[in-house]
């Protein structure tokens, strides 16, 4: 039977839908919301307040006595895709210690249009130790991301953070040929501007990433950021640690900020020499176990 005008199926970049069926899907956003923050109780770190709306959600796993407490942060949807947004704001209260991860690597699908959005806002107070160390995010072809992490510390306060990108699984053989990302950092001490940086990647994104100045063929790339006093000290130890890299890593570190850059031919190797740097920045402590599952 013939389709009515204007319902069949075309070659069109919205995968032929019709106008109207494509108006309503952009009317369907996933969007969350978490507020959390830590306060000290004694010579222990507990959760003060919390808020969670939407797809957004985080659970406290029972800890011994003698860890800190971390915080598992939950997507509910599934995965972004275009228009979707999370917005996250976690705050450390002063001599508090704890660590913010994520259940699994957050999925980035193929958006018709709009860019998916992860807003981020970190508050850490006096004489606190915060670690923001969420999983890889997967990027699909003609995936589009924004995302924006904002930090504010003290002087005496200490972060450790980590934001990783994965661009398609090349297990499943996947490649994202096209899409956009922008992936922005910015870091204050006591309301100065220490750091900032940002990261654009925008149409034939595999064609970028062979650039031997870009990516060098690269499919996978993280940051990792650690604030502290005794930043400069943990320097020598990070490169040891990275000596034994198997993708491209690089360490330096200047006005109490300890910066390492990792580049991968795919999110596996990414993990390893992932591991092995947060494993030397956080002083040989166990990752949260969600990294393991």
């Amino acid at each position: 039977m013939k389709q009515p005008d204007g319902f069949g199926i075309d070659d069109r970049e919205d995968g032929g839908r019709h106008p109207f069926e494509a108006a309503a899907l952009n009317a369907v956003r996933s969007c969350g919301e978490i507020r959390l923050g830590f306060q000290a109780a004694g010579d222990r770190s507990m959760v003060g307040a919390g808020y969670q709306s939407g797809c957004l959600r985080f659970r406290i796993p029972r800890a011994p006595a003698d860890e800190d407490p971390c915080a598992i942060l939950i997507n509910t949807s599934g995965g972004l895709t275009g228009g979707d947004r999370l917005t996250q704001h976690l705050g450390w209260g002063a001599k508090t210690a704890a660590t913010a991860t994520t259940q699994a690597a957050e999925k980035v699908y193929r958006a018709l249009n709009d860019a998916a959005t992860i807003d981020t806002r970190l508050t850490i107070g006096a004489e606190a130790r915060a670690e923001w160390m969420p999983q890889e995010t997967i990027l699909f072809d003609r995936a589009r991301l924004r995302r924006d992490t904002q930090v504010r510390l003290t002087q005496d306060s200490s972060f450790l953070g980590v934001e990783a990108v994965v661009l398609g699984r090349t297990a499943m053989n996947e490649m994202v040929q096209e899409g956009a990302l922008l992936d922005r950092w910015r870091i204050w001490r006591d309301d100065r501007l220490i750091y900032a940086d940002a990261l654009r990647l925008e149409g034939k994104i595999d064609g970028l990433m062979q650039r031997a100045a870009l990516g060098g063929g690269a499919r996978a790339m993280a940051v990792l950021i650690h604030v502290s006093a005794r930043a400069a000290s943990l320097l020598d130890g990070l490169r040891e640690a990275l000596a034994g890299a198997i993708g491209l890593a690089a360490a330096s570190c200047w006005n109490g900020m300890l910066v390492t850059r990792l580049l991968a031919r795919d999110g596996a190797i990414l993990r390893h020499d992932m591991l092995r740097a947060l494993t030397a920045l956080r002083g040989g402590r166990d990752m949260p176990r969600v990294w393991s599952c």
